[in-house]
């Protein structure tokens, strides 16, 4: 039991960020090297050993520390398990998020690991460990970069805002025909579009002010819910597409710099029903 007036779960968050840490040299050794890789769900999507082998490291040394916990893992739910949230404490994991870019030797990559209890995230760690990049909130006490307080943009105008759009591949058609159509709608309205093909970076980059709004549709629990926290704590704003709370299964969201962005962005925004997790 931790006393009064000290951050709650403190022995969670050190450890977990050591464990995090480690897991970064094996990203690192294995990141030029040759990389064995497999399809998961198609032909985009895909996995590697270095992947499979962070979640494993990351399940096992917390489950040995803490064992009375539960995971969500990607790779662990593409091998089978159930992506179920609960009220227990749970850690969320993304090994590897930005796998494609792993695979071409492309930095912009990270680990993200959140911890959650009662259905909120609790802290949050996006690590990139290629360029020696760490963001981390902790659940009422602001979000860091490397060490040094962060704070998302001042940004209030979608014709001055960095607006984030994905464009991986995707065989669906309704898929393609969303992206295209919101490219063709915000690509007038904002200063610039960029794409960093990591969930856990983009949202890093708008916590700590490099770009001013992302939304997205199709990932997954272990893509936003940490990094979520990371920008509310920054100061940003988070919401479902709706417009309503974050769901962190409905796979999707919208998060910005500020709440005047988020409503010049959400009338916008076509969307396509996603199958919940």
């Amino acid at each position: 039991m931790e006393n009064k007036g000290e951050i709650m779960y403190s022995e969670e968050f050190e450890f977990s960020l050591d464990l995090v840490k480690k897991c970064g040299e094996v990203i690192k050794a294995a990141f030029n090297a040759e990389k064995k890789i497999s399809e998961k769900s198609a032909p985009n999507d895909l996995v590697t050993e270095t992947d499979q082998l962070v979640e494993k490291m990351l399940i096992e040394g917390l489950r040995e520390r803490f064992p009375d916990t539960s995971f969500i893992g990607e790779e662990s739910v593409a091998g089978g398990e159930k992506c179920e949230l609960t009220e227990r404490s749970t850690w969320i994991i993304d090994p590897i998020d930005g796998t494609t870019n792993f695979i071409s030797s492309n930095p912009q990559i990270c680990t993200i690991l959140g911890f959650m209890v009662d259905k909120e995230v609790q802290f949050g760690i996006v690590y990139n460990p290629i360029l020696d990049q760490l963001w981390t909130a902790r659940k009422g006490q602001g979000a860091e970069y490397n060490g040094s307080k962060i704070h998302v943009s001042s940004c209030t105008n979608l014709s001055t805002a960095l607006l984030i759009q994905e464009m991986g591949g995707s065989s669906s058609d309704q898929k393609i025909e969303m992206v295209n159509k919101n490219l063709q709608t915000f690509i007038p309205k904002v200063r610039s579009i960029r794409a960093y093909g990591s969930a856990g970076i983009n949202l890093a980059y708008l916590a700590m002010g490099a770009v001013d709004a992302y939304f997205e549709f199709g990932f997954h629990i272990w893509d936003y819910a940490a990094p979520l926290l990371i920008v509310r704590e920054a100061g940003g704003v988070a919401m479902d597409t709706s417009g309503g709370q974050v769901d962190y299964l409905a796979r999707r969201m919208l998060a910005t710099a500020s709440k005047e962005l988020a409503d010049q962005i959400l009338p916008n925004i076509t969307s396509i029903h996603m199958e919940r997790d």
